[in-house]
């Protein structure tokens, strides 16, 4: 009898201990309450990314085909397994993406065909879409794009709703396309959304918006709050029995806009929020030492239109970047940024897909940290310049782009260019970067891609992603966004495409980054890094190669007790 109690008992115990550590059927899992990043107005991933943070949430809410780990490694992200065959009446390589069961956050099957509608869009003329030739390496892509073929040309197709077929133009590296597709603008989307009732805003609406990731959105508020939760449907079929925890840890993430940088820090500190992205400026060399960093793939960066004026002079182009004291322009814009010294960003991986391979580092130093004035004036001895004014565009509200434009502004009244600041909202900002309406304009230079090309073959007139004009030539291509084109460059970047393995690839790369460095476009500026700071009460994070965060498998302490505490303040608003 005494056994048989003590058997109860113990029983009663374990359950109990069961039902504390989380195994409650009730229990959906933590609410994390963090800073991310700023509110983002667009979410649509195939979108041109200007903002260095919109990575962060596009990531959250969805996932591709592959995954590339921060040590460089391909990991299956959709795709369970891939394989290549012989197509025995062409001889051209083809090849098969398995993809895991998963479903949309509204319950809808995940479809091999949602990403032969996601690949189509971007290749269509009609779409701009830097992010396009990221797909060149599909057979007719290319072609596609330029309005030559029919979109029913490209060499990909749903073989079955689970098994997607791509056919290559060339035999490659397959490693190389393996690593395109794990692009966060080559992700899946839905052709009901997209051209849907809400075709206006359904990236920017939680009820619109239709995700696949292990996320998906409840909330996106200017000044107020971004929620995502855990998808119910992540990586499940019909026939799931699926436990909350089963795929995703956590409940809900939690994003607050309505406070300051500093009022976010104070609340990191008082244990409020969990996990903090962003620092003010001021107290990032206070808290070095505790903070997690990474290369975030961005440069900030100037676009000059390459049509307007003594901008379309590359002396003039280049004197202004020369000019630049990226060192004071780095330290004045504060948190971490290091002064840019080519295009392509640190964390972009050379001729191996290891943290150890770096493009940066092989390349070298393409531009000096520190201005050269006597450089700069030198080359605008051979510039004819008539003394007219200039814009410089920035996004409202994000001092330290303004600290840099102020800085840069300056250094061009020495070589005699007179710049003026304009500062616009977002979506007068995109307007304007999209429709090439500045002179010069400010912005994240984010890479969609591990490679450099992603980088650099936008600036070819060929790979721009620029929607097709039919009144331009027989090929249909426009130029990049800063109108430069240059028919040097752009058999640079065909020289890119033409090499089939990684090495040779590299190789090129360098030839091309070069040579734009050369033209400039673009004057690069400073060099992003993404560092955050983590609770001791959370666990459980991990890194993608893009220095976005993954919380899949993010634990919290004590989870149940905070997410009833939060419950009931929120409850009492």
């Amino acid at each position: 009898m005494k056994k048989t109690v003590a058997l109860l008992l113990l029983a009663a115990m374990l359950l109990t201990s069961l039902v504390g550590c989380g195994y409650d059927e009730n229990d959906k899992g933590a609410i994390i309450p963090l800073y991310l990043s700023g509110y983002q107005r667009n979410l649509d991933p195939t979108a041109f990314i200007y903002d260095k943070d919109t990575i962060k949430y596009t990531t959250l809410i969805y996932e591709g085909l592959t995954i590339i780990a921060e040590d460089g490694s391909i990991e299956p992200g959709l795709a369970e397994e891939w394989y290549t065959e012989k197509d025995r009446l062409t001889g051209e390589t083809v090849l098969y993406f398995k993809l895991k069961s998963s479903r949309w956050n509204d319950g809808r099957l995940l479809l091999a065909d949602h990403f032969v509608y996601a690949w189509k869009r971007l290749l269509s003329p009609e779409v701009y879409a830097p992010a396009a030739s990221l797909l060149y390496d599909i057979k007719n892509a290319k072609a596609v794009k330029s309005g030559e073929m029919t979109i029913d040309d490209l060499g990909v197709a749903a073989v079955d709703n689970s098994l997607l077929e791509v056919t290559f133009e060339k035999d490659i590296d397959i490693d190389l396309f393996l690593e395109a597709v794990a692009s966060p603008a080559l992700v899946p989307i839905r052709d009901d959304v997209v051209t849907g009732e809400h075709i206006t805003d359904w990236a920017s609406s939680p009820e619109n918006i239709a995700t696949n990731g292990q996320f998906t959105m409840k909330a996106m508020e200017y000044g107020g709050k971004f929620n995502v939760e855990k998808s119910t449907y992540y990586n499940t079929t019909d026939d799931d029995d699926v436990s909350p925890n089963k795929y995703v840890k956590p409940f809900r993430l939690i994003t607050d806009f309505s406070s300051s940088l500093e009022k976010q820090l104070e609340k990191f500190n008082n244990g409020e929020i969990y996990y903090l992205d962003a620092l003010p400026a001021e107290e990032y060399d206070n808290y070095e030492d505790d903070l997690t960093v990474q290369p975030l793939l961005s440069t900030f960066s100037f676009f000059f239109n390459c049509s307007n004026g003594i901008l379309s002079d590359a002396y003039a182009r280049k004197a202004m970047s020369v000019a630049l004291d990226r060192t004071a322009i780095a330290e004045a814009m504060g948190c971490g940024t290091e002064p840019a010294t080519g295009i392509v960003s640190n964390g972009v991986f050379d001729t191996k897909m290891k943290k150890s391979s770096s493009f940066r580092e092989a390349g070298g130093e393409l531009i000096s940290a520190a201005a050269d004035m006597d450089t700069a004036k030198s080359l605008m001895n051979d510039v004819s310049n008539d003394g007219s004014t200039y814009t410089l565009t920035i996004r409202k509200n994000k001092a330290d782009q303004k600290a840099a434009a102020e800085a840069a502004v300056a250094a061009w009244k020495q070589l005699g260019i007179n710049v003026e600041i304009k500062e616009l909202s977002d979506n007068d900002f995109y307007t304007a970067l999209t429709t090439s309406d500045f002179d010069i304009i400010a912005l994240d230079y984010q890479g969609l891609s591990t490679s450099a090309y992603s980088f650099l073959a936008p600036f070819a007139k060929y790979y721009s992603g620029s929607v097709v004009s039919v009144s331009d030539d027989s090929t249909g291509f426009t130029p990049h966004i800063t109108n430069f084109a240059e028919d040097n460059y752009d058999q640079a970047i065909d020289a890119v495409l033409e090499a089939t393995t990684r090495a040779d690839r590299a190789t090129a790369l360098h030839d091309a980054e070069a040579l734009l460095v050369e033209y400039a476009p673009i004057a690069p500026v400073v060099f992003y890094n993404n560092y955050y700071l983590e609770s001791s009460e959370l666990s459980g994070l991990d890194s993608t190669a893009f220095g976005t965060r993954i919380f899949k498998d993010a634990k919290l302490k004590n989870y149940l007790e905070k997410n009833e505490a939060l419950l009931a303040a929120e409850s009492d608003k």
